[in-house]
């Protein structure tokens, strides 16, 4: 087919070809001449062909009459020829068999006869519609470019000129838990479903429950930018200050103070398809309390972390009262009516399995509390004993059946709906030994460390399983009484113990079963000796805990004791990241205690690679001197006992790196903290926030990268990274508070009280999860999307190509990064008909991501102009004189389009005249790092186009359900150019087409559409999503088959959402 700019997931692009403009007037050649006939009795000379001429026989024919051939005097169309017939010349039909076309020529029948066509090519652009160029002459497309079908596991794409398909990945889950079958609807749109990336081919990625992506390495990279010129930068700061601690424009504005971790999920649906996923912006989401009420009256927060209310309120709810987006601010609740235990940690994830998120919270009685999407209160259970000051709920499919469960320390809550069909707590299980805590707490980590497929509960240096229910019984009250083992656990509300580390290795190498943990494999498959290049990591995790100021690594599966190291550093300690900080290719674990940040590296010391002991930088500490040489392999450093390769920087690294800084925590001193490689180099950063600052370290040596004023009272928080605002780069999100006077700097006149998020304004930080939901994160705990697993894959192990192995930390992305190109630009008048301008434009843009990773939104577009007589180029101006403008409102996948329209006025230019050219530059301003920033703008002459249809289409309110299952669409297709359009198509979206709407009917007009008519319809929607609330858009000429002189107003959505039929269970 001619390969023609093509918007993907809008649904809509312009046909331009960039010189010559595309769908002008058909070129029809004139026939040629035939030659003259020769004498009676001589043989003719043969005709000369013309263009596209009549027929050419082999000679001259019969030779007659030289005075007189009425053929010469004779006009045939070009599928036909002239003849002699009794007497009189007549235009006889042609046929293929004696016109002789050429090898790169094709025969045309038509009505009336036959026309030889050419038929060479060079390339794809030399061919109509439907053919493509095979290098020699245009050939009919054997398949629809871009469409995908099964074969086996095998997913075949059609190429993008329709010459063929070609497998472009087969469908295979990394995960043993979940089957990845290639799913394939008839209608070329096959595809690998997935729960997340986990379940898809190497170099894909899951969005919206589908891998997506090229299946080959990308290869739009960009090279680490250092750390030091690309610090973080203020984008979100909701709350107060120090002088005015109100949240002043929010709801329950006294309520203000935050010193809980916030969390990062998709709580509505931004782009109308009915689902809560990753084509929505997230919300973050938190609680609040007033003056120094840190323990009690919590209100329970959203804010927008993304889109056109980035930064703004979502829900507010303190105790019975909710506010929502669009009530007003004068709703009110005393604070002492606020419920939640505001210095609890918060779970956010799908309990149920609807697709819609629930919020698990921790009242200040120790109740379980649990919140819809939108803040409504659901249920509260009774008041337990949790074991701790503020803890942290988790949330995991324990059993690989029904809802999830809900882990609080050494607690396990199931859940049932009652007869209202509303969530509760069903049972609560409780486990005998430690809860979890080490000074505050209780925090569990939840994994599968003994080999089967349901999943064990750290709890300190304790590890726990939830038992196996009776056949058939699903609570605790319809047990018989007479079960025994592991049944009579279950039913006697018990944990199972499965290893007791202090029983296992004694009190004097495990004084206190309590303590904070991660899991993680950070030991090779020889325990006993330091993990490396030489005792590689055997794919088995090990228990990590910060207990009592000491970190411990256990044996998962028995809980013997492989690493017990005392770290000097003050009494208890916060929980444990887990995350390669230095760049060698193996994990290190970091902790904050009392006095300082410690980052403990398990390799072996070296004469070049001592451990640093001292606490404020390296000039108390020996330098670390491994070799200068660039490498690609560790054999290239040298030593793999003391050396490795940053393969990212092409670096010689220590294999030991440990490090500690001093902070200030004299309170708590159990503080959290994340680690995430910002920039890709392969050695994470440290992001911390003690008593008196937010920072960031250098994960390698422990250097101070940035360091901004914030008080904490450091409970168990801790900053998390996420991608907030769905704009493809990482972001840091951290609480702050006015109210503890802990620091002993006095800064107080700099402290916020709220939340605050911060990111790099360049965009130069790499991908991050969209997604980070609870305090014990380690990935593979929720989908991005939001859902609990079933069966969670194991963090530690690879999957396709993907090694996670973190804990509290993102998966790391490193150098991809996307490329914008300005594909067509096109122009029209509103105000005039097509093939005329007015001094008034609608310039319609198509920008493309040929790169491998999302940008936006935030992107600017601008326009500039050149005018010739007098000679003058500037940009152009919208009213008052401001610069012309438009920015992306949604993210732009890897391979999507986007048609944007920007409206012109001459007036707003000092020549008052239209210009000549026009030229689009997106990404105005270098806002995203991409890695080819020479595409970025296009030149157009500004001419009107030819006679051609203007498509429009507006849709109203979809009626028809209930009681139906399919809602009907009102509709009306417009033609507001100068030429008539036929066999229109109308494609209808749940949700915005450019942001991820799915196509759920196809409507084609027959026509024609004359120009300045209409014609109205009321199609019923046949693949509508059942039991979810959709936005329905309709596109025209979505697939781009006629050219039109304006493409920028082809879609529409309906007046309302609507909900038809049910969910399928």
């Amino acid at each position: 087919m001619r390969l023609s700019v093509a918007l993907g997931l809008a649904g809509v692009g312009l046909c331009i070809v960039i010189a010559n403009g595309c769908g002008g007037d058909p070129q029809v050649a004139t026939p040629g001449t035939g030659g003259a006939g020769g004498g009676a009795a001589d043989s003719g000379t043969s005709g000369t062909s013309g263009t596209g001429g009549g027929i050419i026989l082999p000679d001259g024919g019969d030779g007659g009459p030289t005075d007189a051939d009425p053929c010469s005097l004779t006009a045939c169309d070009k599928a036909q020829h002239c003849e002699i017939v009794g007497g009189a010349a007549t235009c006889v039909p042609n046929d293929c068999g004696t016109l002789g076309c050429s090898a790169t020529q094709k025969c045309v029948v038509v009505d009336g006869g036959a026309y030889c066509e050419d038929n060479g090519c060079k390339d794809d652009v030399d061919c109509p519609e439907a053919q493509y160029c095979d290098g020699t002459v245009c050939k009919d497309d054997t398949c629809t470019p871009g469409e995908t079908q099964c074969q086996g596991q095998s997913l075949l794409e059609c190429a993008q000129n329709g010459s063929g398909t070609a497998t472009k990945y087969s469908c295979q889950s990394g995960s043993p838990y979940y089957t990845s079958t290639c799913k394939d609807p008839g209608n070329g749109d096959a595809s690998c479903p997935c729960e997340d990336d986990w379940d898809c081919p190497a170099y894909t990625d899951c969005e919206a429950g589908r891998c997506e992506g090229t299946g080959v390495e990308p290869t739009c990279k960009l090279p680490p930018e250092p750390f030091a010129n690309v610090l973080p930068q203020n984008e979100i700061t909701w709350g107060g200050t120090f002088a005015n601690p109100k949240a002043t424009g929010s709801p329950f504005e006294d309520s203000t103070q935050v010193v809980m971790v916030p969390v990062v999920a998709n709580l509505d649906d931004d782009n109308g398809d009915g689902l809560i996923d990753e084509r929505d912006f997230p919300e973050i989401i938190f609680s609040t309390f007033c003056n120094h009420d840190f323990t009690s009256n919590g209100v329970l927060r959203a804010i927008h972390g993304g889109g056109p209310n980035k930064g703004k309120d979502y829900f507010a709810s303190c105790g019975s009262t909710l506010w929502q987006e669009g009530d007003p601010l004068s709703v009110s609740c005393a604070c002492g009516n606020a419920t939640l235990d505001s210095t609890a940690s918060i779970a956010v994830g799908d309990l149920d399995y609807d697709g819609v998120p629930e919020i698990v919270g921790i009242t200040e009685s120790d109740g379980i509390a649990i919140y819809d999407n939108t803040g409504q209160l659901i249920s509260t259970s009774p008041n337990y004993s949790l074991g701790g000051a503020n803890p942290g709920p988790s949330l995991a499919n324990l059993d690989n059946d029904g809802f999830a469960e809900i882990v609080v320390g050494r607690n396990v809550f199931t859940l049932e709906k009652d007869t209202n069909g509303k969530l509760q707590v069903l049972d609560r299980f409780q486990g005998s030994s430690a809860n979890g805590t080490n000074g505050q707490g209780p925090v569990s980590c939840v994994a599968n460390l003994v080999g089967d497929s349901r999943q064990e509960i750290v709890a300190g240096n304790v590890l726990y399983k939830y038992p196996v229910a009776p056949a058939g019984v699903k609570k605790r009250a319809d047990c018989s009484g007479s079960e025994t083992g592991e049944a009579k656990d279950w039913c006697d509300g018990k944990l199972t113990l499965v290893w007791n580390a202090q029983t296992v290795n004694g009190s004097g190498n495990v004084p206190s079963v309590e303590g904070f943990c991660a899991v993680a494999d950070i030991l090779g498959a020889d325990q006993t000796k330091a993990p490396g290049p030489n005792n590689p990591l055997d794919g088995v995790a090990e228990v990590i805990t910060i207990s009592n100021g000491r970190l411990m690594v256990f044996n998962g599966q028995d809980g013997t004791q492989r690493i017990n190291m005392n770290l000097n550093a003050g009494n208890n300690g916060g929980p444990p990241n887990v995350d390669d900080f230095d760049g060698d290719g193996f994990p290190e674990v970091g902790s904050a205690f009392a006095a300082a940040y410690v980052m403990m590296d398990l390799q072996a010391t070296a004469t070049e690679c001592p451990v640093w002991t001292g606490v404020n930088d390296s000039n108390t500490n020996k330098p670390r001197t491994p070799p200068s040489a660039s490498c690609t392999q560790d054999s290239d450093c040298g030593d793999t006992s003391k050396f490795a390769c940053n393969e990212s920087t092409s670096a010689c690294v220590c294999l030991q790196n440990g490090w500690r800084r001093l902070t200030e925590d004299d309170s708590s001193r159990v503080t959290g903290s994340s680690v995430f490689d910002f920039n890709g180099d392969g050695a994470a950063e440290v992001i911390y926030n003690d008593e008196c600052y937010f920072r960031v370290y250098d994960g390698l040596d422990g250097s101070v990268y940035f360091q901004e004023p914030s008080e904490s009272r450091t409970r168990i928080e801790y900053p998390v990274v996420a991608d907030v605002d769905n704009d493809g780069n990482a972001e840091i999100v951290f609480a702050t508070t006015t109210e503890s006077g802990f620091c002993s700097a006095n800064q107080d006149s700099q402290y916020n009280a709220g939340v605050e998020v911060w990111g790099d304004k360049s965009d130069l930080w790499v991908s991050a999860r969209r997604m980070w939901n609870q305090h014990a994160y380690h990935v593979t705990n929720v989908t991005e999307s939001g859902a609990i697993p079933k069966f969670e894959p194991e963090s530690w192990k690879p999957y396709n190509g993907r090694l996670y192995n973190t804990y509290r930390s993102n998966p790391r992305s490193f150098g991809v990064a996307p490329d914008l190109e300005v594909q067509a630009i096109q122009v029209s008048s509103p105000d005039a008909v097509c093939g005329q301008l007015s001094n008034k434009l609608e310039i319609s843009v198509q920008i493309a991501n040929i790169g491998d990773l999302r940008v936006g939104p935030g992107i600017v577009v601008s326009f500039h102009g050149t005018w010739n007589n007098p000679a003058l180029s500037e940009p152009l101006n919208a009213p008052g004189s401001v610069p012309l403008t438009v920015t992306l409102t949604n993210s732009l996948e890897p391979g999507d389009v986007i048609l944007l329209t920007a409206s012109y006025d001459a007036a707003n230019n000092s020549p008052g005249v239209l210009p000549d050219k026009i030229k689009v530059i997106v990404d105005d301003g270098d806002q995203a790092r991409e890695c080819n920033e020479t595409n970025n703008e296009l030149e157009k002459d500004v001419v009107a186009s030819g006679q051609e249809p203007d498509l429009r289409v507006e849709i109203g309110k979809p009626t028809g359900c209930p009681p139906g299952p399919q809602p009907k669409v009102p509709t009306t297709v417009y033609n507001d150019g100068s030429a008539p359009a036929q066999n229109v198509l109308v494609r209808y979206y749940a949700g915005d087409p450019s942001a991820g709407g799915k196509p759920i009917h196809d409507e084609t007009i027959a026509g024609p559409i004359a120009p300045s008519t209409n014609v109205t319809l009321n199609p019923t929607m046949t693949s509508f999503p059942q039991g979810l609330s959709v936005l329905i858009w309709a596109v025209v000429d979505p697939l781009n088959q006629i050219p039109e002189c304006n493409d920028g107003n082809n879609k529409d959505a309906a007046d309302e959402k609507i909900t038809c039929g049910q969910v399928p269970q």
